[in-house]
């Protein structure tokens, strides 16, 4: 991560917002983001392939959480396909966003603000979680923290898809890239990691090696 934010928005076209350093506000940083004229270098405008794929091979299924949600791509495209949505996300700059773009197109979707690592136990139970770009947000102290806080939210049997920078993606744009061993560390007990598969990060102007794993909760917990 860059330890200037000015050098960051240099880099941009490519996924260059680092996350919040330490002492400051996530809520209102991201607010900072997503209230910038120019879209977030993540914001692609649709699906991130590898999610598409999955909704193609019938992976997304039931009541789905779009975790970290942003501007709402992912739960607006999963809205469009018949799921029951609900997008969080911690800015509520990007969640306004997400509710205009709903009316826009006619969507029944819904958008909360709330922090992933202290998610409200009634936002659940989902079905499919889609993470696009958040657990590579995260330390590994907070990967472990929001794998517990989907616990809660998640049905047995229900599937984490988590998407994010993998090795070899750029360590400098900001994201943390992770390793299969970083998802098997967070989805611990009570959890099986099911597939973690090398994909492409797409990102405005530039894909970049991702990492995609399946997680799902175990049936007895």
């Amino acid at each position: 991560m860059a330890d200037d934010p000015g050098a960051d928005d240099e880099r941009s076209g490519a996924d260059g917002d680092a996350e919040p350093h330490g002492g400051e506000d996530p809520a209102a940083w991201w607010d900072e983001v997503y209230e910038r004229d120019d879209s977030p270098p993540w914001d692609i405008g649709r699906p991130q392939p590898a999610f598409a794929d999955l909704a193609e091979s019938g992976a997304v299924e039931g009541r789905v959480l779009d975790a970290g949600s942003g501007t709402g791509t992912h739960a607006l495209w999963a809205a469009e396909r018949g799921h029951p949505v609900v997008g969080a996300d911690v800015s509520e700059a990007a969640v306004e966003r997400a509710r205009a773009a709903a009316d826009d197109r006619g969507l029944d979707a819904a958008f909360v603000v709330a922090d992933a690592l202290d998610l409200p136990a009634d936002l659940g139970p989902f079905d499919t979680v889609l993470d696009s770009g958040l657990f590579h947000a995260f330390e590994s102290d907070q990967r472990d923290a929001y794998a517990d806080g989907l616990a809660a939210v998640v049905r047995p049997g229900g599937r984490v898809f988590v998407l994010g920078f993998g090795e070899g993606a750029p360590e400098d744009w900001g994201p943390n890239p992770f390793a299969p061993a970083d998802v098997r560390a967070a989805f611990g007990e009570g959890w099986t990691v099911r597939d973690i598969s090398a994909v492409e990060f797409e990102t405005r102007e530039a894909s970049v090696p991702g990492l995609l794993g399946v997680v799902e909760r175990d049936a007895h917990s």
